[in-house]
């Protein structure tokens, strides 16, 4: 009994470590770096932003945006695109801030137009 006990045991353990040494392929190898969804959420943002003139307009431009960024491993993108989404429902200077913020994100990571 003993025996099936740790041949399972070691069964478990085997998967545990597969499981984590699996790469995921959209996982940028430097989260510095920009991945697949946070350039889309970057494009996304550049070709809407000077378009989103109405609360409406930021707040669909937002959702889009964040469509893609909360799915990216990329430093900042996520982070940044909530505070794009929060700055969309109230003032044009939180819209501004966010939409800053967001910006300098995707320059850091080395998006380009």
């Amino acid at each position: 009994m003993r025996i099936h006990h740790a041949a399972a045991a070691a069964a478990i353990a085997a998967l545990a470590l597969t499981a984590c040494s699996s790469s995921d392929s959209n996982k940028p190898a430097d989260p510095k770096k920009l991945d697949t969804e946070a350039g889309f959420a970057c494009d996304d943002f550049a070709h809407g932003y000077k378009a989103a003139q109405t609360t409406q307009a930021r707040i669909d431009l937002a959702n889009k945006v964040n469509k893609w960024a909360q799915s990216s491993k990329t430093n900042g993108i996520a982070d940044n695109a909530t505070v794009l989404a929060r700055g969309s429902e109230a003032s044009a200077s939180a819209w501004q801030i966010g939409a800053d913020a967001f910006a300098q994100s995707c320059l850091d990571a080395g998006w380009k137009s």
